[in-house]
């Protein structure tokens, strides 16, 4: 019990060292707080937030305000006059767009071509006519496609408000034709449809890929942390004065995954932080859960950790396979986009990485406020592997540190 007692005091020792190294090393300090702000300003900045709204209320949501756009109206009618006045008031006070007329759509092809508009509204010739006609007028759209997130957003804020100018010039021509004894709404959509969130409040993408980001950060820096840090001591000789004096090597590799998990948890909550202050990331589950999962994300990767470091003949090998193994994961782990859009054999090289399972249970706790119960599944997984990892890793450093 004494010996026991004087390993996990040992380990305790080693583990208080490197990160005393962490603190003294501004430079290293430095990167490691930078790391998680780049991350999470990157992709947090490319998901922004979007206020709740009602566009059949006259309001319309918007991440991006103020796109710059090009309305080309070819005809002179009445109608297509009145379209794009309409066009213009609500794209202007919705803060949508800011619209410029082009006097013809190959000018304004030009300056989509050189990136000073993100789209082009063209009202074609014949449009009044058509509509005098009875007949279905068509507006045509062209949008910048070498950045589809920004079109995707012009494409549907442009169809938002059509539709809303179509809804309105429909209810004007109800009422002509049957007086005001029946609700135009009625006669266009007897049937709608009211959207219930999932969670309550204001949202965003990056809500949903927040937790992914968490988890990455704190299961890579285990995996990447430990290597180098038995791989550095290696490299220096440090590794060597540990092994000769009277201290157990369960103490020392331990006092390592202890050293590298704190830093991998200090980056996670420092991602957590930064993404509820900048962008509105809120937590609905349970903080303890959340730690758990995030130590078993940590121990399930600690394992492959040192096994490549025992295999590894010296650092720059180790952090070579650690970058192959984590770039992979990125995408292949559903942190930014759900698996199942990939191939059905990317799908089970995905479903057979710890961070898989780290991601989604990080992701039902925070957002759905799952139990226990709900994280059942991947939290057995994540178990697993750390059992199978560790019990493997552990006879390798030994019989890697006596070669």
């Amino acid at each position: 019990m004494s010996s026991e007692i004087e390993t996990w005091s040992i380990s305790l020792g080693i583990a208080r060292r490197d990160l005393l190294d962490l603190w003294r090393a501004k430079m290293l300090l430095f990167a490691f707080i930078l790391m998680p702000i780049l991350l999470m300003s990157m992709f947090g900045y490319m998901f922004p937030p979007t206020q709740k709204a009602n566009p059949l209320a006259g309001n319309i949501p918007t991440s991006y305000p103020n796109l710059p756009v090009a309305l080309v109206v070819q005809d002179s009618g009445e109608v297509a006059n009145d379209v794009s006045a309409q066009f213009i008031q609500i794209a202007h006070s919705q803060k949508l767009f800011q619209v410029s007329e082009s006097p013809s759509y190959q000018a304004a092809r030009d300056q989509l071509i050189r990136g000073q508009i993100s789209g082009i509204v063209v009202i074609p010739d014949g449009f009044t006519a058509g509509i005098r006609a009875g007949k279905q007028a068509v507006v045509q759209v062209t949008v910048d496609e070498t950045n589809p997130q920004v079109a995707g957003v012009v494409r549907g804020e442009l169809s938002t408000i059509f539709t809303m100018i179509s809804s309105n010039m429909s209810a004007r021509y109800v009422q002509e034709m049957m007086g005001n004894t029946v609700d135009p709404s009625f006669v266009l959509e007897p049937i709608s449809i009211s959207g219930v969130p999932l969670i309550q409040g204001t949202s965003s993408s990056f809500q949903f890929l927040a937790p992914g980001f968490m988890a990455l950060t704190v299961v890579t820096g285990a995996l990447s942390g430990v290597a180098a840090a038995i791989s550095r001591e290696k490299e220096q000789g440090t590794m060597d004065g540990l092994l000769v004096s009277p201290i157990p090597r369960r103490a020392v590799i331990t006092g390592k995954i202890m050293s590298q998990t704190v830093r991998g948890l200090i980056q996670g909550f420092l991602i957590l932080g930064l993404s509820m202050m900048l962008f509105g990331v809120r937590i609905y589950g349970n903080p303890v859960i959340m730690l758990l999962v995030m130590l078993l994300g940590v121990a399930s990767f600690v394992g492959v950790g040192i096994i490549l470091t025992a295999i590894a003949p010296e650092q720059e090998t180790a952090m070579m396979i650690m970058m192959l193994l984590q770039f992979p994961m990125m995408f292949l782990s559903g942190i930014l986009f759900p698996i199942s859009q990939l191939p059905q054999w990317m799908q089970w090289i995905g479903e057979a990485l710890p961070l898989y399972y780290a991601t989604d249970a990080l992701r039902k706790v925070m957002i759905l406020n799952a139990g226990l119960d709900v994280i059942i599944p991947d939290l057995a997984v994540l178990i697993l592997y750390s059992i199978v990892t560790m019990t493997a890793a552990i006879p390798l450093f030994e019989k890697a540190m006596t070669r």
